[in-house]
């Protein structure tokens, strides 16, 4: 065995080579780049051969030389020494008994690599990778230390989960494998933890506003190295700050005919009452051009609309003539975004107040009737039709239990009723709401204590102009020249401070009380066939009546609303000892007689209304 210099074009090409696939052109690449820069690493193996030098192992080093330019190259000349019967084991070992770097440990290796003399540059040029790529492998050697040794012995996450993990900072990561960390013999719940260190981004790619928005609204981006490199990938987790600026350039660079558009529930623009959608071409009939801001994407929606013309009327002598518009309807201080906000603030308020505040046990009596009064309460009797769905009261009732017989332990009960009120109350803006009776309780219990800062950009977003600056008059702010200027104004008073909408408090709630009885009161007498409130002189109408024959709370089929069961029993019999059946108590609580498998009689009455507006759904 001798080391010796030839030049590498000369070398055979063994035909006997175990690897009989091409590598991909990429790793080739590779080679002659590193060859260039660092030179060939480990000698290749020759053969003396009567043809010539033949290589026994290292043919892609050879291949590399010759692709790098680099001619001339030393080689390990084998002899008769060695046997060339050996020659095939020899090159199966140099090919398979070898052992690659796992991906943390080349993650490790580059990250230590980087100095002056090796840049991101340079070390990309070597080992032909994009620059975003070796960042990206950087950025995948700064996870926490303890994560690290988890990928490096085998417990490796997927790229889905790598993304938020990777991008959260140090400390962050810390806290959540801290929360998270796994026991001793179990695998790390890599979701969970990608789950805890996920954040909301905003896209730069949907930013309409320009750098000196971004600068004075804090918007920083950073770039997102797992994301496509063919795309502006830089985002921000300033999504209070990005609206802001979203909205702030619309309205400084508002069109002539533009408006400024609320989203709807799912984030698309919100049409103003009776336009139309406009799909012609731009500029052709008198349209407006809408603007809306997703507030889940924070992408601006464009969309075109037209009004209706105004009616004209006409003059004295019987001619047409211009009207002016009538005046419109008032925008509501409270967008139906922010009545939902106000519903779940107080909701999680009401809980908190009946998880923490003390509370009686008279009060707590009281309070329990009022949360069965609420709207959202169903009873399912032993005379209900269809299977009953199950929930969680049984196991709240479980609480009061001890050996078969209701616990008489004052801290067993007040914890059970606590539960039960918390599951029953809700003021929400969704089915699960309770109505007024909510509030009450809230109000009761002090629950006012428990709303949270609303002095937010998502909360005052929601608010009028006007109502805004109503708001910033009540707080010694002054009114800015834009609405955006002025919420702005509001948060930075408020600061890390506490400030509630006065709309957004429990108090207030009796009057919403007597509405609400007196709308059951209504229904009961609508469902019994009992005379019903006489008709005001204005159009003989009856309070709360539809004028399509369908009763009240219909929806559009002429059917009754979910709340109006179809099997709610006969008219109460003016005989019974129960005079007041006109309640709303009585309207929800009765029960026909008879055998159980009796079905209930539909009043003549409703039968004859229901009669207009299709066939009864009690008779079908």
């Amino acid at each position: 065995m001798e080391l010796r210099t030839v030049d590498a074009r000369t070398l055979i090409e063994n035909p006997d080579n175990p690897r009989r696939k091409a590598p991909p052109d990429h790793a080739d690449q590779q080679m002659a780049a590193s060859i260039l820069k660092v030179g060939v690493l480990q000698p290749p193996v020759v053969r003396e051969m009567p043809e010539g030098l033949m290589t026994r192992f290292g043919h892609r080093r050879v291949r590399g030389s010759i692709a790098a330019k680099r001619f001339e190259l030393q080689v390990i000349v084998f002899g008769e020494a060695e046997d060339a019967d050996d020659d095939q084991m020899r090159a199966l070992i140099e090919n398979t008994v070898r052992k690659a770097m796992s991906p943390v440990e080349q993650w490790r290796a580059i990250e230590e690599l980087v100095s002056d003399k090796w840049t991101e540059e340079a070390i990309s040029n070597v080992l032909v990778l994009p620059i975003r790529t070796l960042q990206k492998l950087r950025l995948l050697a700064r996870i926490h230390p303890q994560m690290l040794d988890r990928m490096h012995a085998g417990d490796m996450p997927g790229e889905r989960d790598l993304r938020p993990i990777a991008s959260a900072s140090l400390e962050e990561q810390a806290a959540a494998w801290k929360k998270n960390k796994p026991k001793k013999g179990e695998t790390v719940s890599w979701w969970q933890l990608a789950k805890a260190l996920a954040r909301k981004r905003m896209r730069a790619a949907d930013a309409v506003f320009d750098t000196d928005f971004a600068a004075a609204y804090g918007v920083e981006y950073t770039e997102d190295l797992f994301a496509p490199a063919d795309e502006d990938s830089r985002a921000t987790t300033n999504v209070d700050g990005f609206l802001a600026a979203q909205h702030a350039w619309i309205e400084a660079n508002l069109p002539e005919n533009g408006v400024v558009l609320q989203a709807e529930q799912y984030g698309g623009p919100k049409l103003p009452p009776k336009a139309q959608r406009f799909y012609g071409k731009p500029g052709t009939g008198g349209e407006s051009v809408g603007y809306c801001v997703n507030e889940a994407t924070g992408a601006v929606d464009t969309v075109l609309f037209t009004l209706p013309a105004p009616a004209g009327k006409t003059t004295g002598g019987g001619v047409a003539d211009g009207t002016p518009e009538l005046p419109k309807k008032a925008r509501a201080d409270v967008t139906q975004k922010g009545e939902a906000m106000i519903g779940d603030m107080r909701t999680d308020a009401l809980h908190a107040a009946l998880r923490d505040e003390p509370i009686d046990d008279q009060r707590l009596i009281a309070l329990l009737v009022l949360a069965f009064a609420g709207s959202n309460v169903e009873v399912k009797t032993g005379l209900a039709r269809g299977p009953t769905q199950r929930d969680g009261r049984a196991e709240i009732a479980s609480l009061l239990t001890e050996g078969g017989t209701i616990t008489s332990d004052p801290a067993a009960l007040q914890a059970a009723a606590r539960a039960m009120l918390a599951y029953a109350l809700s003021c929400r803006d969704n089915w699960s709401q309770s109505g007024a009776v909510a509030r009450l309780a809230g109000d009761a219990i002090g629950a006012d204590a428990h709303l949270p800062n609303m002095a937010t950009v998502d909360f005052l977003s929601c608010l009028s102009k006007a109502a805004v600056e109503g708001v910033a008059l009540d707080l010694d702010v002054p009114v800015q020249p834009t609405g955006k200027a002025t919420r702005g104004a509001v948060i930075a008073r408020v600061g890390e401070g506490r400030w509630v909408y006065p709309q957004a408090v429990f108090s207030g709630a009796a009057e919403a009380m007597t509405e609400q009885a007196a709308r059951e009161r209504r229904r009961a007498d609508w469902i019994s066939g009992e005379p019903e409130a006489e008709a005001d002189d204005a159009g003989g109408i009856a309070p709360d009546e539809d004028t399509g024959g369908d009763g009240p709370d219909t929806n559009d089929d002429g059917a009754p609303m979910p709340d109006e069961a179809t099997e709610a029993g006969p008219a109460f019999d003016d005989s019974d000892e129960g005079a007041e059946g006109d309640t709303a108590l009585g309207a929800a609580g009765g029960c026909f007689a008879g055998e159980p498998e009796a079905r209930p009689a539909v009043p003549a009455r409703r039968r004859q209304r229901r009669k207009a507006g299709g066939e009864s759904q009690a008779a079908a």
